[in-house]
């Protein structure tokens, strides 16, 4: 069984509280059981829906405007997966001493209930994540409302173009926390423990 490490967009789902202190909470269990039984039969399930469609056509216009939002010049997003003894992942986007990450929301709706609410803590730990990655002090949570491509809405494009970017665009600025880093590197060690138990089971029961 190779190592585990966590990826950046899954550290929420590792990072629950327990009922009982010093376990692993039951989603943690579960992502790991996933990810086991991802390792030992190469179960790769895709999951599709209208919004995560639509984050995946609008990725790159989302890219641009938080570029233009904060001068970056020639930014780009950013293709290189980085790795350390305890997580993988890539960025959306680089600066000198910034993260950024773009999420495009589905509607109006949802996009003012993601910036009147509080940060999302899985995207905040994802953030926490990549920064310990790539050694960055700072990231930005980029919250953008772009026109819905007719493929991914049933065939009907809803066109946002009218509506000035000030009033589609929000993000949630914040530095590193050394503290929440050094909870992730904790529990993704107590998650290879579990998985060494885990795998012994395993073991017993087919071999």
């Amino acid at each position: 069984m190779k190592t585990f490490k966590i990826r950046c967009s899954a550290i929420g789902q590792i990072m629950g509280n327990a009922k009982v202190k010093g376990e692993l909470s039951a989603g943690t269990i579960t992502y790991l059981k996933n990810w086991y039984a991802e390792q030992k039969y190469n179960d790769r399930e895709k999951i599709y829906s209208k919004y995560i469609n639509k984050g995946n056509q609008q990725e790159n216009e989302a890219i641009e405007v938080v570029v233009n939002r904060f001068n970056l010049g020639l930014g780009f997003k950013n293709t290189i997966e980085f790795e350390n003894e305890f997580m993988t992942g890539t960025p959306d986007l680089l600066s000198e001493d910034t993260i950024f990450d773009t999420k495009c929301s589905w509607n109006g709706k949802t996009f003012l209930d993601s910036i009147t609410s509080p940060i999302d803590k899985d995207y905040e730990w994802q953030l926490i994540g990549y920064m310990g990655l790539i050694n960055k002090k700072k990231a930005s949570l980029c919250y953008v409302l772009l026109n819905t491509p007719e493929e991914s809405n049933y065939g009907q494009e809803v066109i946002y173009d009218e509506i000035d970017i000030s009033q589609r665009f929000f993000s949630f600025n914040f530095e590193l926390d050394e503290n929440k880093l050094l909870e992730i590197e904790a529990k993704v060690i107590k998650c290879r423990d579990w998985l060494k138990e885990y795998d012994l089971l395993i073991q017993r029961l087919l071999f």
